[in-house]
């Protein structure tokens, strides 16, 4: 698979949309929210998590970019920036179904490396659900290292 990184461009946002879906099926906050609360303000996960990426772009379009083979999306990653405390965070990373197990997610995580090297920050983070297994692997494969675990408290108003 002949696979070109390129800039994000505002007419991908909607196949980013649902290439976030997809990927994210399984391993998204957002879905274990829905599975306590069931369907809040009448929006089911899908739709929050799609807005997401949306929210990534707005904040820092330049840091975001999709990855294309044959001229078609196969997956994006997506970064965000904190020029104050010299830091950045990868939000999302999503490869289509078809596009994964071929080293897609690694080389897209080192694009974004080097744009955010190129832009100067200090560090960055990346995060990952607890028993999402590709991220658990991908991550540390990737240089980053465990920095602690979170736990997420809910209730329904």
């Amino acid at each position: 698979m002949n696979i070109v990184i390129r800039p994000y461009q505002e007419g991908d946002l909607e196949i980013l949309r649902l290439i976030t879906i997809e990927s994210f099926d399984g391993v998204s906050f957002d879905q274990i929210v829905e599975s306590k609360f069931g369907l809040l303000n009448g929006h089911d996960w899908r739709w929050r998590k799609a807005r997401h990426v949306e929210d990534d772009v707005t904040a820092h379009a330049a840091g975001a970019f999709v990855a294309e083979a044959n001229e078609e999306i196969v997956g994006y990653i997506t970064t965000v920036i904190d020029r104050a405390a010299g830091k950045a965070r990868i939000p999302n990373l999503a490869i289509t179904a078809q596009a994964r197990g071929q080293g897609l997610g690694r080389k897209l995580i080192q694009h974004a490396l080097d744009h955010l090297r190129r832009e100067g920050v200090a560090y960055a983070m990346i995060e990952t659900m607890a028993g999402n297994e590709v991220g658990e692997h991908l991550y540390p494969s990737c240089g980053f290292v465990e920095i602690g675990r979170q736990i997420h408290f809910g209730i329904q108003l």
